[in-house]
This record gives structure tokens, sequence and C-alpha cells, in this order.
């Protein structure tokens, strides 16, 4: 055994001159593995934030499912309570997720929270919806979970940030896959490239409205749809205010937006 694994020691002698090198963790899209090697941010955000956190025994809180993409992540939990503004038929909510034994949806009058018990949440989670939601509607939010949440109850939110995502806008290039992929390859591969990925992509993008720097000191009135600049720091010091301790002012799977990870003591 001992000659083996020495044996198995000097094959690495001389290979990876100057050290393996595959790809630098800290670019975005630089990828070991080409093509390949691409995770999707929504993919990304269950692995981090939802998969290590729901168990048969979990009681979760969804704020705003939509149609329930997230909330299909949940079903796993013991209980799934999703609140939102518009009633689960407009949002087509359950053809969507199907109907569960353990699964409920309230569609919300007020920031009251008041169908959940206290001391009765685990967990809580809410991805583009927050960010619809004025300052003053998530400190109210916050503020009605708190008693609701049980000890070393952990909770993912996603808000507006104007100074975030106008960055993000500035520095697209840097989360453009197709350069990233265009840059590191050559010949027939990166004319494929162009055809099947860069073309559509662009075709797509001359269709939808372009990226845009928002307004720092935009209103704060109600529209339909609208992002209110709740901010990432802002709603650290809120939660914190309230008595919860934030564990990741942000989790940086996002590159427009700030995901908050805090927890109930």
């Amino acid at each position: 055994m001992a000659a083996k694994l020495a044996t198995e020691l000097e094959s690495f002698r001389s290979i990876w001159k100057g050290g393996f090198f595959g790809a630098d963790p800290l670019e975005p899209l630089d990828s070991l593995y080409g093509l390949w090697g691409y995770t999707s941010m929504q993919h990304a955000i269950y692995l981090a934030c939802i998969k290590p956190y729901i168990n048969s025994k979990t009681s979760a809180v969804e704020i705003g499912p939509g149609r329930g993409a997230w909330t299909r992540a949940m079903v796993g939990a013991g209980e799934v309570t999703c609140l939102d503004a518009l009633s689960a038929e407009h949002n087509g909510f359950w053809q969507y997720v199907g109907r569960r034994e353990n699964l409920r949806y309230f569609k919300v009058e007020d920031f009251s929270c008041s169908m959940l018990a206290d001391d009765s949440v685990d967990y809580l989670f809410s991805f583009d919806a927050l960010c619809h939601v004025s300052f003053d509607g998530i400190s109210a939010y916050m503020a009605s979970l708190f008693p609701k949440f049980r000890s070393g109850a952990h909770g993912f939110i996603m808000v507006a940030d104007y100074a975030k995502y106008n960055s993000f806008v500035e520095n697209l290039p840097r989360f453009d896959v197709t350069r990233t992929l265009l840059a590191k390859n050559s010949g027939q591969l990166k004319q494929r490239l162009v055809d099947v990925y860069l073309l559509p992509l662009q075709t797509r993008a001359r269709n939808r409205a372009p990226w845009r720097p928002l307004n720092l000191s935009e209103d704060d009135v109600a529209r339909p749809g609208r992002w209110y600049n709740a901010g990432g720091t802002r709603t650290c010091e809120l939660l914190e205010k309230l008595g919860y301790e934030v564990l990741d002012p942000d989790m940086e799977l996002d590159y427009r937006s700030p995901v908050i990870h805090f927890r109930k003591r």
C-alpha cells in the first residue's frame, strides 16, 4: 500500500507546471467547463437559500409567490404559507404548483401577517416581490413577522437597491456571458457561438426595454409594478433595529439586487 501511494504521488511530478488553473472563482462568468459550466441565477439562489433550510419539519413562509416558481422548490417543507397581494386565481398559482395538503395561500389585505401564529415560522423567503413594496411596507412586514418567527428561524429577502442596480448597468460587459465565451474561443466554435447564442440573444435584447440607470432620488408614490429603492444597507439596519441578526447583507447571487440573509436570535 505504501509503495502504491508513493507511486501515485510521483505521478504528479511532471504535470501542471505553474500550478493547475481552470478558472478564477472570483470572476462571475469564468468557467472551467465552458458552455456547460454555468448555473442560472435562480438555481444558484435555490441551492444556497432554499435547499439547505427546507425539510419535512420546516414551517416556511413565502412573501409574493406569484405563479409559484419558488414555491415549488419549497413543497418538501412541513408547511408552506404563501402571502400575496394578488389572488391565487389571478396568479394561476394552483394550476402551476398543484393542490397540496401542506400548502396555504392568502391574498393579503394588509401587512399584519395575522394568519400566522406566534412562534410558528422556521423560514422566510421572498424574491422579486419586496422590491415592489415600499420601505414602509417592508418595515411593516418585518415587524409583524418578528413574533411569528421561532428563535433561530432564517429569512432570505431580495429588495431593490438602485445603487447596486446602477452599478450593474454601468458594468454590463462584465456580466455578459457571450463576451466571456467568445473571448475564450476561436475558429468554428466561436462562429457557432455567434450563430447559436449571440445573435438570438441580441435579437431578444432589441425587443425589450434597454437597461438604464435608475434615479436615486425617485419618489415614493405607488405605481403598478414599480420598484422602490429600499436599499440593502437601510433594510439591514431596519432588521437589526427590529431584533433580527443579519448574517449576510448580500448573498451576491443576484447581480442587480441584494439578497439579505438574516435570522431571529
